[in-house]
């Protein structure tokens, strides 16, 4: 799912410079400071290759702990910490993106995260749209391999920017059904629900 994710990394645009901008980094951790002449030799990159990502690095240096987003490990951990922020705050909670951002900004990851938040909201509806095409692919093959069974189903209406109709199996807690609609009355429902479990082809115990 992550895979089609933007990094939300400002300063690694690419896998291509976070993979450079790491080796220069695990050179200077192993063998201490060194000329940029050696560090070339020892990364195979050029003279002005190693002094940009020895300027970038040392631009991100401003904490105790920017070593640590330095590091695979550490990097890797701070895409899982803006990806789960993101999906439960953001997405599943509602929480505003100028919120997130300040989380962000109390966390001291302006140089390591895009942390405004046009940069989190581009993140967000990637992730919003990586999750609804993996759940269509799984609900793809759940049907496709006659997986699916009767469920336990409640609807309920919900509002964000608009009045939004719900279907979900209780058994799971997985919502079935998420569709904007003007009238709450029971036929709107009634007409929704039958029309989405038809497409799942299953029915309601």
């Amino acid at each position: 799912m992550l895979a089609g994710v933007p990094s939300p990394f400002r300063v690694q645009t690419d896998m291509t410079f976070w993979a450079k901008s790491l080796r220069v980094f695990n050179c200077l951790w192993e063998h201490g400071t060194q000329s940029v002449r050696r560090i070339a030799h020892k990364t195979g990159f050029s003279k002005s290759s190693v002094q940009r990502l020895q300027q970038a690095i040392a631009r991100r240096d401003r904490y105790l702990e920017s070593w640590l987003w330095e590091t695979e490990e550490g990097r890797g951990w701070l895409m899982r910490l803006v990806v789960v922020t993101l999906y439960t705050f953001g997405l599943k909670r509602g929480v505003g993106l100028e919120t997130i951002s300040e989380f962000f900004l109390r966390l001291r990851l302006t140089t390591q995260v895009g942390c405004s938040p046009s940069a989190l909201r581009g993140v967000m509806q990637a992730l919003e749209t990586g999750l609804r095409e993996t759940a269509e692919a799984w609900e793809q093959d759940g049907c496709a391999g006659g997986e699916m069974r009767e469920i336990i189903g409640a609807v309920d209406e919900t509002f964000l920017e608009r009045l939004r109709l719900v279907l979900m199996d209780l058994a799971t807690g997985h919502l079935l059904l998420e569709e904007a609609a003007d009238a709450r009355t029971y036929p709107t429902r009634k007409a929704l629900v039958e029309e989405r479990l038809k497409a799942l082809g299953t029915g309601v115990l």
